[in-house]
């Protein structure tokens, strides 16, 4: 019974332990050589922010249909900007490797945004409340992580 409770406490502790993706950390150290982190900045100089990593969606992908805040703009686009292909990925990240050399493969045309280095990717992620990457925008389908098969699907429905 108590490697239960042990056990429990273990995984509430884990789940309570991870931060958003988004979230701004700052690290200094103060007079003493201290090192302290907080998420509200301190009244000093030697304040910096701390860069904090996004990580690849493990696990299967996920396919959700994006929510459009003006759907009568969305219906006056033309037909191939419906199906417009973006992905945004991390320079590091493998499945953002893969997820662009199949579109390459297929010959199919895509904009990249690094959430990590374009101001515009960093802008879309937060807006799209990301917690990694990949997330592939396929008209109004969302794809977090990747899936060759599930990509096809969604590519399929777009009219690619």
């Amino acid at each position: 019974m108590r490697a239960i409770a042990t056990g429990l406490l273990l995984l509430i502790i884990a789940c309570l332990a991870g931060s958003p993706a988004h979230a701004q950390l700052y690290k200094w150290t103060d007079e003493q050589g201290r090192m302290h982190y907080s998420d509200k900045a301190p009244d000093r100089d030697k304040t910096k922010a701390a860069v904090i990593r996004i990580e690849s969606y493990s696990g299967p992908a996920v396919v959700s249909t994006l929510q459009q805040s003006a759907p009568a703009a969305q219906a006056n686009q033309p037909a191939a900007a419906k199906g417009r292909v973006k992905l945004l990925t991390t320079s590091w990240c493998g499945y953002c490797r893969q997820a662009r050399a199949y579109l390459t493969s297929r010959g199919i045309p895509f904009e990249d945004l690094d959430v990590e280095k374009s101001v515009q990717g960093k802008q879309e992620y937060r807006e799209l409340n990301g917690r990694g990457v990949p997330i592939i925008l396929v008209g109004n389908q969302r794809m977090n992580g990747y899936s060759q098969a599930r990509l096809d699907t969604m590519l399929r429905t777009a009219g690619h």
